[in-house]
């Protein structure tokens, strides 16, 4: 699942002049502006979350009171998100920028942040490729761009079953968020005298792709291999701690990460790795090491090589992701489906019957490979048991049709975004019945053509000509070597 972007509803003219919505704002009593906004637009807790950038549980707590809201960079998310007049929050008007004429300091601070973020964009495999050469070479994969420590490595595929989540009920807040003064060189000038104090807010303004949206998603707190490891016993399953975070968290930090090591090679137009150093990325040095899960908020996504099991030969499928659609990866080959983990409905975790990785898995093959409708959050529950395609998927994977594996976790080295690696193998027959109809494209990215054939010879190739995003890089190479495991 992606991230799409949602405008909020449009308030009526006259609703920041109602007295009781007046009274809230002057009292600055967020929870009562939220109430009455809804009552009005008829927005839901999801939808004020989306735009001022907090999860819906959090929506709903500061309705009822329970959570306060003092911060000043919270209340002048809610006066910029819900469109509030900032003069009737006690916040300063924004200055004129003269970002719309062209010239003067704003406009060419946010030009050069363009021209850095373009620079991203065309560079982003080789970027990936210089920056991973900076860590330790125990904890990279191959040549993938993905890092996993010893300790999260699987001996050989297990099933997706045995991957056993568990739930933080409080999220502890990262000591890194992206707002600090290491990052001013990665965020543009907003006005003359204000900097943007988010990556995420410069994207929205400046460069932002179709598919970005601020929704709930899952982060990643602990790894556990199997709990007895280190009794020397195999590495048959694993646990997974997770809490809450938004999509826009991973924004501020992992692509300000990617832009500081984009300026860092940027040399007269053109690439220099040898730019990227850690002397000179002093936003990665505040995050030094990207396994330590308590320093900055690591998004998880499930990235699955499916492949197509045939007598006559198994083949797997590739998507060309779209620049213009995603926020991250864009030009890039990837495996699919891809896509954050996160809920498709109202549900909290861990009672949401989205809490799973299996069905977060089918939900994407729903959308990616059938061009199906995005459960997009705000909705009612899925019914997996009698909703298509997932009922079909369901049974043949009980059927044993369907085969689904994790080979590893791993964090991409370039913008520290959190992969689950699976690998799901269909029977030829329950694969043609299901996607015969595959579309050519998807909200991501353009299907490649060639069916490549699950072969040695192959997936190297792939991965020796082709930018492999890195968590679709990690899962072809540990498919290579589990191989026999696999088909």
């Amino acid at each position: 699942m992606t991230s799409r972007h949602k405008e909020a509803p449009t308030p009526p003219r006259d609703l920041w002049e109602r007295p009781d919505m007046a009274h809230a704002l002057a009292n600055r009593d967020i929870g009562e502006v939220i109430r009455i906004y809804r009552r009005w637009t008829g927005a839901s807790q999801t939808d004020v979350g989306m735009a001022i950038g907090i999860p819906q549980p959090h929506v709903s707590e500061i309705e009822r009171g329970t959570r306060k809201v003092t911060t000043i960079e919270l209340i002048e998310r809610v006066a910029d998100g819900l469109s509030v007049p900032r003069k009737m929050l006690g916040l300063a008007e924004l200055e004129d920028s003269g970002a719309e004429s062209g010239s003067g300091p704003v406009a060419e601070s946010q030009r050069a942040w363009l021209d850095g973020r373009k620079f991203l964009g065309a560079h982003r495999s080789d970027l990936t490729k210089a920056v991973y050469e900076i860590y330790p070479e125990e904890s990279r994969l191959g040549k993938t761009g993905i890092l996993i420590p010893p300790q999260w490595r699987l001996e050989k595929p297990i099933d997706l079953a045995a991957v056993e989540l568990r739930w933080h009920e409080h999220t502890p807040r990262p000591a890194v968020n992206g707002s600090e003064r290491e990052t001013r060189p990665v965020r543009p000038l907003f006005t003359a005298s204000r900097d943007y104090n988010r990556y995420h807010r410069a994207m929205r303004d400046l460069a932002r792709p179709r598919l970005f949206e601020n929704r709930l998603c899952y982060r990643l707190l602990d790894v556990a291999p199997d709990g007895d490891a280190d009794q020397g016993s195999s590495r048959l399953s694993l646990d997974l701690t997770l809490g809450e975070m938004c999509y826009f968290d991973m924004i501020d930090v992992g692509e300000a990460l990617a832009h500081e090591a984009a300026l860092a090679a940027y040399d007269a137009g053109h690439m220099n790795p040898a730019g990227v150093s850690w002397d000179r990325l002093p936003f990665r040095r505040l995050i030094r090491d990207p396994f330590d899960l308590g320093s900055y908020p690591l998004m998880i996504s499930v990235s699955t090589l499916t492949v197509r099991a045939s007598k006559a030969g198994s083949t797997f499928f590739m998507l060309r992701r779209n620049p213009a659609k995603v926020a991250i990866a864009g030009g890039m080959l990837s495996v699919f489906p891809t896509g954050v983990f996160q809920p498709a409905s109202v549900v909290p975790a861990p009672d949401s019957p989205d809490f799973d990785l299996w069905r977060n898995v089918m939900r994407e093959y729903s959308e990616e490979f059938l061009g199906n409708p995005e459960h997009d959050g705000d909705g009612p529950p899925i019914d997996y048991a009698t909703e298509e395609p997932f009922r079909s998927l369901d049974a043949a994977r009980r059927e044993g049709r369907i085969r689904v594996y994790c080979v590893g976790v791993g964090v991409d080295a370039l913008n520290y975004v959190g992969d689950v690696l699976t690998v799901a193998v269909f029977d030829a027959d329950v694969f043609d019945s299901l996607f015969g109809e595959m579309v050519d494209q998807n909200d991501e990215g353009d299907v490649d053509s060639e069916e490549f054939s699950f072969t040695a010879d192959t997936i190297r190739r792939v991965l020796d000509t082709q930018p492999v995003a890195p968590s679709g890089a990690a899962c072809l190479y540990l498919a290579l070597e589990h191989q026999e495991h696999l088909v």
